[in-house]
């Protein structure tokens, strides 16, 4: 866990680090912001999550504006969850979701070339037996996607992970001579499909929104293990207690091997853009320490096979800056939750924390009284 925001920000203004270029992260933090999904949105979160777990990328547009003579650069991440999606670009957020590796294949389709960027996304879900194709032989990556497709391909994907023995849930709109028919009422009877009303509208186009929702609410379905559950907790631990460690030994080399063993996209490049902060600071002379008072505990709020959720309480850090303008001291709350996910070689990750109190608030009022 972060010591905290404002915290390590401010001791890398005090010149305790001297960041070079190489700290920078593989993926900067404006590369994890939505700028066209609203909080009231009905995926806002599970679109948040599959973008900070880089399960979803996004469409990133770079604006270059000119300021006092310097050039800039800003980037902007649209994931238009209004949109369509084709069947490659649904089949490559599944295969990501899952971290879906290739089995034995057995088909291939003549419209999906090796040079295609959908190839090994095509290739990982067909021999996994998620894909089967049209009729035809052909997969038609670039057609649009429909809700009946898309609840053919979650049914195959989470079958051997997923228990859908409850009571099924019918549509109207959809009969047993769909061939979709048997996909489209066992997702529905688990909650993965919530339908309009009584319809599932199943040939609509697909939106990207509703994709990730299926999606979601399929992963979440899924039952971690004892194993898991001791895995994730002992991540966050050391997270936090290795953290402190290496920021009080001014051990950069560890820091940044730390992020990268127990923190994974928009939570990795927060923290390495952090260490990077000492770039473009002017450097100042000055001390900050943080030290942990007593002892945090971690508890499992919620897990099941790939995603985590981890409740730290009592991390209380007593904060003490110095300098030749200003000098506090003060302690604060660091308990929050830790979100957790588990990757493709099957270790657990850090992809977020939230607090649960406004600590930054707290900070500037300490910084202003002196």
């Amino acid at each position: 866990m972060k010591i905290a925001r404002s915290l390590l920000v401010l001791v890398l203004a005090f010149s305790i680090f001297s960041i070079s270029p190489a700290f920078a992260a593989e993926k900067t933090i404006d590369q994890y912001y939505m700028y066209d999904v609203d909080y009231d949105h009905e995926a806002y979160n599970q679109l948040e999550r599959f973008l900070y777990t880089d399960i979803l990328s996004g469409y990133e547009e770079t604006e270059v504006y000119e300021e006092d003579g310097e050039i800039y650069e800003y980037t902007s991440i649209f994931v238009k969850p209004g949109n369509t999606i084709t069947r490659a670009q649904f089949t490559k957020i599944l295969v990501n979701a899952m971290n879906l590796t290739s089995g034995e294949l057995n088909k291939s389709f003549p419209d999906v070339k090796a040079t295609d960027w959908h190839y090994d996304y095509v290739q990982i879900a067909t021999s996994n037996g998620i894909i089967i194709g049209k009729p035809d032989g052909t997969f038609k990556p670039n057609e649009k996607i429909t809700r009946a497709q898309m609840a053919s391909m979650i049914y195959r994907a989470f079958e051997p992970t997923v228990d859908f023995s409850a009571p099924v849930k019918t549509f109207t709109d959809v009969t047993t001579n769909n061939s979709a028919y048997e996909a489209i009422v066992k997702a529905a009877g688990v909650g993965i499909i919530k339908g309009i009303k009584n319809e599932f509208k199943p040939n609509n186009p697909a939106k990207r929104s509703q994709a990730v929702l299926m999606i979601d609410r399929a992963l979440h379905l899924e039952l971690g293990t004892a194993v898991d559950e001791s895995q994730v907790t002992q991540v966050v631990d050391r997270n936090i207690t290795e953290e402190f460690l290496l920021t009080e030994q001014q051990d950069l080399e560890g820091l940044k091997t730390l992020y990268r063993e127990t923190t994974m996209g928009y939570y990795l490049a927060f923290s390495l853009d952090n260490l990077a902060f000492q770039e473009d600071s002017e450097e100042m002379e000055g001390t900050v320490t943080a030290k942990q008072v007593g002892e945090h505990t971690s508890t499992v709020v919620s897990l099941n096979k790939r995603f985590a959720e981890v409740k730290v309480d009592n991390l209380k850090v007593h904060v003490a800056m110095s300098a030749p303008d200003m000098s506090f001291e003060m302690t604060v709350d660091m308990s929050g939750t830790a979100y957790l996910k588990k990757t493709e070689d099957g270790t657990w990750k850090i992809y977020n924390i939230v607090y649960d109190e406004d600590y930054e608030d707290a900070f500037t009022a300490a910084m202003e009284e002196e």
